[in-house]
C-alpha cells in the first residue's frame, strides 16, 4: 500500500518557492483579504435619506452584517471591502423606487486583480458583490403598474449554469437542491440592486415561517390596474405634448390628436383583454416580461406577447408570477427589525475568484444562525454568530509515494523532467502543475484509466502548466508523452495542445512550438498540426502546417498513443508511436533555450471529449 503524507501550509510554500507560478496562478492562489475587518459595535447616530429615516437599530444590524460577513469569509483571488447601504434612493433614472419599502443591510465587493507595473492591483471595475438586506423586494418593477403607493414586480429568473455544466459540478454549487437551503425560498434572479456585474445573481430569501411575504397579483387585478394606468399615462403624454410644443397651437392639436387615438386603442386592447381572459380573471397573473402603454396601444396582448387577437399563439415565452406589497409592508418596514432578509451574490464557474466567494458563502456562512437571530431569537439568545466553516479552511495537501518509474527517473542524471502523476491522489488536482478551470469550473484531475496502468491527467475544456519544470530545458533534447483520447470522442472537437516556449515573464511566450492533436473517427486516421514561431533571428520556422497522425482514432476503449518531440540543434522531429509524421529542418536556433510546458484542450465540453495525459518525459541527448 501507498503511503500517504499530510503536508497543509508548510507544503503549499515550498512548492510555491520552487514553482515559479505565473502571473495569473500567483493571483489565484493569494489570500488578499479585506481592505479593512471593521469588528462594528452598533450605530451611533440615525440616518435620514429623502424623506426616510433609518433608525440606530436599524443601523446596528447592518454592522451585525458586515461582522456576519466577513467572519464567514476571507477573499482569494481579489481583495474585499464591505459597505453598508440603505435605500431606496429618488432616481430619475429609477422613477419606481419611490414605491418601494425601507431597506437597510450590506453589500460586500471583491476585486479582481492585476499585474501593474510589478505590483498587483486591483482591477476597481470589476466589484463582484454579495449582499444581505433587509426588506430588499426582489426582482424587476411591472413598469405600467408601479406608482409611488404601490410597488408590483416579478422575479425573472435566468440559467446558472452552461447547458454542458456536469452533474457533479450542479450537484457542489446549486442552491435549488443544497440541502443547507432546502427550507428557504431561492432563485437566480437576473436582476439585482446592483449596478454591474450581477448579470444573474443567486438570492436566498429568509422571512418568518418562511411564508413568502408577497401577495400574488391576480389577472383580473392585472387587468384592471392597467385600465386605470393607461388613463395615466395618457394624462402624462398629453401634459408632454403640450410643454413640447411652448405655445405652438398646431402641434399641440396635431400631436393631442395623435395620443387620443393611441389612447383609444390602449383603452380597446384592455377591453379586449377583459374580453378573452374573462374566465381565468381570479387566475395568478404572470408575465414573460415587462410591458408598457405603447403594447397596449399596438394591441399586444402583455401575457403572450402576441396580437391580443390570438388565441394559441405560434409560441408562448416563459411566464413568471406577478406579486404585490401587502398594503401594510410600507409602515412595517420602518420599524426597527426586519420584515425578510434577501441574501444575494454573483458568481461564476469559470472564476477562481468568485467560485471561492460562493463556496464559503454556501459552506461557512449560517444561514439558520441568521434566520433564528431575526425571526425565533430564542434559539440564538446569548449565542455570538459563528460561521458553519472557518474561512481560513485550507484542503491539506495529500501526496502519495511516488512509483518506481518515477523513482528511477528522479536518480537518472540524462532525465531532465518526468511526470506521471503518481504522487497525486486520485480525484485531486495534479501536484506541481497549474490548473486552470474549464467554463463548467471545474480543473484537471488525476483519474485511472480501465486496462491502462498508472495515473493519468485529464483534461476536458482545460488547461494544465507544469510549474515544477526545471528551467531552461536543455538545448538537445526529447519530449515524449502517452496521450489517451476518450471512446467515441466527437469528430470536429478541439484537439490537444502541447506548448512549448520560451517566456519572457511566466504567460508571455517569446517563441512556441505547439503540437495539437485531435483523434479520427472509426478506426480513421486523427490529425496532427504543428505551429512554429521563433521570429528572432530571421530565417527560422515560421508558421502552421497540418499532418496525418497516423493510428489515433476514437473507436477503442483507450485510444492511446505515445507522442515524441525530437530537438537536435536546428532540427526537431515529430512522431506518433514509432511512425515519423513531421521533420523540419531549419526550424530553431540551436542555442534556442525553451522554459515552459503547458497542455490545452480549452473549450471542449462534451462529456466524451477528453483526453488523457501521463509519462511526459524530457531527456538531455
Amino acid at each position: 500500500m501507498k503511503k500517504i503524507f499530510l503536508l497543509i501550509l508548510l507544503f503549499i510554500s515550498v512548492v510555491n518557492s520552487f514553482a515559479q507560478p505565473s502571473p495569473r496562478q500567483s493571483i489565484e492562489d493569494s489570500v488578499f483579504g479585506w481592505y479593512k475587518v471593521y469588528h462594528l459595535k452598533g450605530a451611533k447616530e440615525s440616518k435620514k435619506m429623502d424623506n426616510r429615516v433609518y433608525s440606530l437599530a436599524q443601523l446596528s444590524i447592518c454592522d451585525s452584517l458586515v461582522n456576519w460577513i466577513q467572519a464567514s469569509y476571507i477573499p482569494k483571488s481579489g481583495i474585499g471591502d464591505v459597505k453598508k447601504v440603505v435605500f431606496p434612493k429618488k432616481s430619475v433614472y429609477s422613477p419606481y423606487n419611490t414605491g418601494l419599502p425601507q431597506g437597510f443591510g450590506v453589500t460586500s465587493f471583491l476585486w479582481s486583480m492585476e499585474w501593474k507595473n510589478g505590483k498587483i492591483v486591483p482591477i476597481q471595475e470589476t466589484e463582484i458583490p454579495w449582499g444581505i438586506a433587509a426588506n430588499e423586494v426582489p426582482g424587476t418593477s411591472v413598469n405600467m403598474l408601479s406608482t409611488e403607493k404601490q410597488y408590483y414586480f416579478f422575479m425573472k429568473e435566468g440559467e446558472r449554469f452552461f447547458d454542458v455544466t456536469s452533474e457533479e459540478i450542479r450537484r457542489k454549487y446549486e442552491i435549488k437542491s443544497l440541502p443547507q437551503f432546502k427550507k428557504y425560498t431561492t432563485w437566480h434572479l437576473t436582476s439585482s440592486r446592483y449596478d454591474r456585474n450581477a448579470g444573474v445573481v443567486d438570492a436566498v430569501l429568509l422571512c418568518k415561517n418562511n411564508q413568502l411575504p408577497f401577495i400574488p397579483v391576480s389577472i383580473g387585478e392585472l387587468l384592471q390596474k392597467t385600465g386605470e394606468m393607461i388613463q395615466v399615462k395618457h394624462h402624462v403624454e398629453t401634459k408632454k405634448i403640450i410643454e413640447r410644443a411652448q405655445g405652438n397651437q398646431r402641434d399641440i392639436d396635431y400631436f393631442t390628436k395623435y395620443e387620443n387615438e393611441n389612447f383609444e386603442k390602449a383603452k380597446a386592447s384592455v377591453t379586449k383583454l377583459l374580453e378573452k381572459y374573462k374566465t381565468r380573471l381570479a387566475d395568478p397573473a404572470a408575465l414573460p416580461s415587462n410591458y408598457d402603454y405603447i403594447d397596449l396601444v399596438n394591441g399586444y396582448d402583455m401575457f403572450t406577447r402576441s396580437k391580443v387577437e390570438e388565441l394559441s399563439p405560434y409560441s408562448v415565452p416563459k411566464l413568471v408570477p406577478v406579486y404585490k406589497l401587502a398594503p401594510n409592508t410600507y409602515e412595517l418596514c420602518k420599524k426597527d427589525q426586519p420584515q425578510w432578509l434577501l441574501v444575494t451574490w454573483s458568481w461564476s464557474t469559470s472564476d477562481p475568484g468568485e467560485q471561492y466567494m460562493h463556496e464559503s458563502i454556501i459552506n461557512n456562512f449560517n444561514f439558520d444562525y441568521v434566520y433564528n437571530f431575526f425571526f425565533d431569537p430564542e434559539k440564538v439568545k446569548g449565542q455570538p454568530y459563528k460561521p458553519l466553516r472557518s474561512p481560513v479552511y485550507n484542503e491539506a495537501v495529500v501526496i502519495t509515494e511516488a512509483s518506481e518509474a518515477s523513482k528511477k527517473n528522479a536518480t537518472d542524471k540524462n532525465i531532465h523532467f518526468f511526470e506521471d502523476f503518481s504522487t497525486t491522489v486520485i480525484g485531486k488536482k495534479p501536484i506541481g502543475w497549474y490548473a486552470k478551470s474549464n467554463i463548467e469550473g471545474s480543473t484537471s484531475v488525476v483519474t485511472k484509466l480501465d486496462g491502462l496502468e498508472g495515473n493519468w491527467a485529464v483534461l476536458k475544456g482545460q488547461y494544465l502548466n507544469a510549474t515544477l519544470l526545471k528551467k531552461p530545458l536543455p538545448q538537445n533534447f526529447t519530449l515524449s508523452y502517452d496521450l489517451v483520447a476518450a471512446q467515441n470522442f466527437t469528430w470536429g472537437a478541439k484537439g490537444l495542445t502541447m506548448q512549448l516556449a520560451k517566456e519572457t515573464s511566466p504567460g508571455n511566450a517569446e517563441s512556441f512550438l505547439k503540437l495539437r492533436l485531435r483523434p479520427g473517427f472509426d478506426g480513421r486516421d486523427g490529425e496532427a498540426t504543428v505551429e512554429t514561431n521563433f521570429p528572432f533571428p530571421p530565417g527560422y520556422s515560421n508558421g502552421t502546417k497540418w499532418y496525418v497522425a497516423t493510428g489515433f482514432s476514437n473507436n477503442k476503449k483507450n485510444n492511446r498513443i505515445t507522442v515524441t518531440i525530437k530537438k537536435t540543434d536546428e532540427r526537431f522531429q515529430v512522431f506518433i508511436d514509432k511512425t515519423k509524421i513531421a521533420e523540419y529542418e531549419k526550424a530553431i536556433p540551436a542555442a534556442h533555450l525553451f522554459n515552459a510546458l503547458s497542455f490545452d484542450c480549452s473549450n471542449n465540453s462534451a462529456e466524451n471529449d477528453k483526453f488523457y495525459i501521463s509519462n511526459i518525459k524530457i531527456t538531455m541527448d
